[in-house]
């Protein structure tokens, strides 16, 4: 197989055999545009990463400051075809502007990823209108501008897409203190599903990735300086590990903005490790279950 290096890629970057890109699927975007929202850490990085990798044009974003983000200059300055830009998309007007600036930088957006999220908030008995009102808007209201203003655009040039959401196995497994957000997590599933229909005859598809706990700097509850803690976590899993971005969510993203997945749409991929398949964490094994001896129990 003969791979060629797409337009617009940074001569300097490593380039991967063709036998790897043949395993790896390395240049699965090639030729394909895209808006990464969330994306100055954590999943949203990765992803951005993964893309540029994977061959396509890419549009970072958050609301801080490019000079406060060492790791996304690091990827602006490895990847030639990759752009930042500064929105706070719980500011009116800034989705709009957003897009129209990405839409400039790109010449087209032809994958949109929702990935902009927070969960933090106060405990239930402590939560006001207020706090649902900014979780809500970040976590799910932002998407829907964005993914609007996105779709008015491509349907005025004939154009369709594909449209990504990060959501959470939060959205149908639920834990203390996580009550907006279990709840905003599971309005992105169903906005996955309803913008499949509503959009399908505009030429978008839509699709959702739905991880469990992932290292990453939102979810590093002192995780790294506390082995003992981490370890109890880890026994709660079934694959046993906390999955790392890139190794272990970013390439569902790759391969759901790909032409690969284009006949899937309202599709929501639990990456796990086993957990939403798992009745409960850690339940200890009888002897009689090990052996396969029946439980002894009182005759009828």
């Amino acid at each position: 197989m003969t791979v060629s290096k797409p337009q617009g890629t940074d001569k300097t970057e490593m380039v991967p055999n063709s036998e790897s890109c043949e395993k790896r699927g390395v240049w699965m975007l090639a030729g394909k545009t895209a808006l990464i929202t969330g994306s100055s850490r954590g999943i949203g990085l990765g992803v951005a990463r993964a893309f540029a990798l994977a061959g396509a044009k890419v549009v970072c974003t958050s609301e801080i400051e490019l000079e406060r983000l060492p790791e996304v200059q690091t990827l602006l300055q490895q990847h030639s075809q990759t752009h930042y830009i500064r929105a706070d998309l719980t500011q009116d007007g800034e989705a709009e502007r957003l897009v129209r600036e990405a839409w400039q930088w790109l010449g087209t957006i032809d994958v949109l990823v929702n990935n902009l999220g927070t969960y933090r908030e106060p405990p239930f008995l402590e939560l006001r209108r207020e706090h649902f009102e900014w979780l809500f808007r970040l976590n799910v209201w932002s998407g829907i501008e964005v993914t609007q203003h996105v779709v008015r655009r491509a349907v005025a040039v004939n154009r369709g897409g594909r449209i990504l959401f990060s959501t959470s196995l939060n959205a149908t497994r639920s834990e203390p203190a996580h009550t907006l957000y279990d709840a905003s997590k599971g309005a992105i599933n169903a906005l996955t599903r309803q913008l499949a229909i509503e959009l399908a005859p505009l030429g978008f598809t839509t699709a959702a990735v739905a991880p469990g706990l992932v290292e990453t700097p939102l979810t590093d509850w002192g995780l790294r300086s506390d082995p003992a803690g981490r370890k109890a976590i880890e026994q709660q899993i079934p694959l046993r590990k906390i999955a790392v971005v890139e190794d272990d969510i970013a390439g569902w993203y790759v391969f759901l903005a790909s032409d690969a997945a284009r006949y899937a749409t309202g599709t929501i991929i639990a990456v796990d490790g086993g957990l939403d398949a798992q009745q409960m964490p850690s339940r200890p094994i009888t002897e009689n279950e090990r052996s396969g001896l029946p439980v002894d129990r009182p005759h009828a």
